[in-house]
């Protein structure tokens, strides 16, 4: 059974076993490789979860509407953005899909600055503008990834990912506390290696997409018999001029 390391302090040991350095022994005990890493791990701990659609630092809400009205006016409804929001992957209207809209002239979604902070503005009544009285309530459901709760624990994460963090709290060890500026690129770029695989291997486990086929590249791929000679033809008879153009 193989282990890896779980919380910050491990996280942390496991990196000054890279550098070389005494680890601290416990959090918070004021060591300057403490000091120094516990920012480190911070930042790149929000750099990693901000990356991708981690499962276990997503969340689903159903979003409550803003009682003021979107300031672009082709949007009917605003909706504030939970707190714990790192980026949004993406906003339902209804039974809808992801992404798609139940008005075919109008976007669903996008996300505009307020005087109350950002929001998510779409036309939940059905629009365009003027709004339209609903026939039944509009449910806006959004998919997150959120920066606070159990599901952002690191702990969750696969070996992988855990080892591109230490990777990453390893450079930030040798740039701020040995000033060493080409070895800190190195692990960067070694643990931004293992991030990628680590996003490869956790998208493996989600189903399969179903590929769009374009009817325009589907025509295209069928070998079409050149126009046959006559007037108005490529052909060299009456009206033809032999050459195609």
């Amino acid at each position: 059974m193989f282990q890896w390391p779980l919380a910050k302090l491990d996280v942390i040991q496991s990196a000054c076993a890279i550098t070389g350095d005494d680890p601290p022994a416990t959090a918070s005990d004021g060591s300057d490789i403490w000091n120094t890493a516990s920012p480190v791990y911070e930042r790149w701990i929000a750099y990693v979860m901000a990356t991708h659609s981690w499962g276990f630092a997503t969340q689903t809400i159903v979003l409550q509407p803003s009682s003021t009205p979107p300031q672009d006016t082709d949007f009917d409804t605003a909706y504030p953005i939970p707190s714990d929001c790192v980026q949004v992957i993406w906003v339902k209207l209804n039974n809808n899909s992801p992404n798609t809209s139940n008005s075919p002239t109008l976007t669903l979604w996008k996300i505009a600055g307020t005087p109350n902070g950002p929001m998510i503005v779409l036309n939940s009544k059905g629009g365009p503008p003027p709004p339209l009285t609903p026939v039944t309530p509009a449910q806006v459901t959004m998919y997150y990834i959120s920066n606070a709760g159990p599901l952002c624990d690191i702990s969750n994460g696969s070996p992988i990912l855990v080892n591109a963090l230490v990777g990453f709290v390893a450079g930030g060890i040798y740039q701020g506390y040995h000033e060493d500026l080409q070895t800190a690129n190195i692990e960067y770029q070694a643990a931004k290696a293992l991030l990628q695989e680590a996003r490869t291997r956790y998208d493996q486990q989600k189903p399969k997409r179903q590929f769009f086929n374009s009817r325009i590249g589907a025509v295209r791929r069928i070998r079409r018999p050149w126009p046959q000679v006559g007037i108005n033809n490529w052909g060299s008879g009456s009206g033809g001029s032999g050459t195609p153009g």
